[in-house]
């Protein structure tokens, strides 16, 4: 593969932070506020810039206030950008409390109705390309129709979760999270061989390679049969937003440069421990020197 393509959701993350999380009816003052682009898309392409790889980024914004903020930001984080625009730049509501757990609201604006249509000269060859599922399902079936027979390498984190039986099985490598992984396989995961029975039962589904991210507890991979399990990088986390996005990018750029699964993953893991020691989702992504410096440290 020559290079990163990431298809996929941009917004502006409008952020809360309080010491707990609101109940139903309750209203709690906030200690911080932050404005942030995100959006799982964008986030993914800001952690493969970081993480050493230029990456292109396709994405819809509004014709609004917002965009031009989000673009700036991309610009800023050497991100090459494929934008269109529709009504409205989608927005993400984050309440996050002192522990790190957060609540999310997300209107998804111009991202949900993304097509292939909109980027009607779009070529990719060779690339390993990044997919979500923050814009229509059926985008992204488009898309991934049009660049199967273009030696593309596809990983699709399927969050928000959506079991649709294409993507799946048309990507290479699948990226659930925990609760994901629980969905697509149908059982609980309360250990870590509970995600390796998860990761064999959606392997024999979707015939593809599965890396459970489990948070704190690290991830677990499922590569051409070939069960393993990478430990967390331990930290103290005060946000979690954007962690799985963190990894993702991470492991896409570790991976283009390596071709190593497990580097790539190890890579990958303290990524996305570093993002949740700060506020917001791209904001608080490493750079690949923070990651390499504990590499060589271990």
């Amino acid at each position: 593969m020559k290079d990163i393509k990431v298809i996929g959701s941009v917004n502006i993350d409008i952020i809360m932070s309080s010491q707990k999380l609101p109940t139903t009816g309750e209203t709690v003052k906030a200690d911080k506020y932050y404005l942030y682009p995100g959006g799982k898309g964008a986030n993914q392409a800001v952690a493969v810039s970081r993480t050493g790889v230029r990456p292109e980024f396709f994405g819809k914004l509004g014709n609004d206030y917002f965009a031009e903020i989000i673009i700036n930001y991309l610009k800023k984080e050497n991100i090459d950008i494929a934008i269109k625009y529709g009504q409205n730049t989608g927005i993400a509501m984050i309440n996050v409390e002192a522990s790190g757990r957060n609540m999310i609201t997300v209107y998804p604006g111009s991202n949900g109705n993304m097509s292939i249509d909109d980027f009607p000269d779009v070529r990719i060859k060779n690339s390993i390309v990044l997919f979500q599922q923050e814009i229509p399902l059926k985008t992204i079936r488009d898309f991934i129709t049009k660049l199967r027979e273009d030696g593309n390498f596809i990983i699709t984190d399927p969050s928000p979760y959506s079991a649709d039986k294409y993507i799946l099985e048309n990507s290479d490598i699948l990226t659930p999270n925990q609760t994901e992984a629980q969905l697509l396989a149908g059982c609980d995961i309360n250990s870590i061989e509970d995600a390796r029975k998860a990761s064999e039962i959606i392997r024999g589904k979707y015939r593809n390679n599965v890396i459970i991210k489990l948070g704190s507890r690290g991830s677990l991979v499922n590569y051409n049969g070939e069960i393993k399990y990478f430990r967390a990088y331990a930290v103290k986390a005060v946000d979690t937003t954007g962690a799985g996005d963190c990894f993702n990018g991470a492991f896409a750029s570790e991976f283009l440069r390596t071709g190593d699964v497990d580097k790539s993953v190890e890579f990958a893991n303290i990524a996305a421990a570093l993002s949740t020691t700060g506020y917001g989702a791209f904001p608080s992504f490493p750079y690949q020197n923070q990651v390499i410096r504990i590499q060589e440290g271990n």
